[in-house]
């Protein structure tokens, strides 16, 4: 038996965790107002070699600790929806939910390692032999014979919850009374939250433009939001005892 507030605890160390991510996200990313956006290859910035390598090393610490408590809060709102959806023909998207966040909790301190890796390897090839081409040669192709993976990981964890979530939330699984409301929660996945309110900060001036770069983590964070609705609403309606619950068998 598990008390509630210990599963609001949890959730909220989940959200912790994907903010460590924006932090990390924001180590990675953001340049400063005279930096140049440049990128040689699909990821490798030019603005990497002026990049303290401080912050990438915090980076991978932030994806690593992150990743930790985002497991914890992503399995703690698992088990409220295996207690919360009864009905059979719903439970697919528990399931779903599930091989999610499992394979995120694996995949993305990998993701975020590769991405920190291909920044150091550009910066300390340059470093040693003063070749901007080749070192960032050497660093996209040490990327790109991980993408393969990482776009897995991308399709699953990324696009794959976020479809996940919005059929939660229109089905009615996670409960939102007003249809204003289901518009508004369909925003808290990883995929609609950068898409849209990550694009709109994109277009606003330095330093504001910079937080574009956590959004993505941002959406993994309002999931969990949306587990915290989901373990008030059950708490209200008597699915568990205010003080505390059974695990789902």
């Amino acid at each position: 038996m598990k008390n509630s507030q210990s599963a609001r605890k949890k959730i909220i160390a989940g959200i912790a965790g994907c903010l460590l991510y924006v932090i990390g996200d924001y180590l990675y990313s953001a340049t400063g107002k005279n930096q140049t956006t440049e990128t040689i290859g699909m990821f490798t910035k030019i603005a990497y070699l002026d990049m303290a390598a401080w912050r990438m090393w915090l980076s991978i610490l932030c994806g690593f600790a992150g990743t930790i408590l985002y497991y914890i809060g992503f399995h703690q709102m698992y088990e409220l929806l295996r207690i919360h959806v009864t009905k059979p023909a719903d439970r697919i998207w528990v399931r779903l939910f599930h091989a999610a966040f499992i394979i995120g909790t694996v995949a993305w301190t990998w993701v975020h390692a590769m991405f920190m890796t291909n920044a150091l390897i550009f910066r300390y090839v340059y470093e040693a032999y003063g070749e901007m081409q080749t070192a960032a040669e050497i660093a996209n192709r040490v990327l790109y014979a991980n993408a393969p993976g990482m776009i897995i990981a991308y399709l699953l964890c990324d696009i794959g919850l976020a479809v996940i979530m919005l059929a939660m939330i229109w089905k009615g699984i996670i409960p939102l009374k007003h249809i204003g409301s289901r518009v508004l929660f369909s925003l808290f996945n990883p995929i609609m939250f950068p898409g849209v309110i990550g694009n709109l900060l994109a277009l606003l001036p330095w330093p504001v433009n910079q937080l574009d770069h956590g959004t993505e983590s941002s959406g993994h964070a309002l999931v969990l939001v949306l587990g915290l609705i989901l373990l008030e609403n059950m708490t209200r309606n008597h699915e568990i005892q205010a003080g505390a619950f059974h695990d789902a068998a």
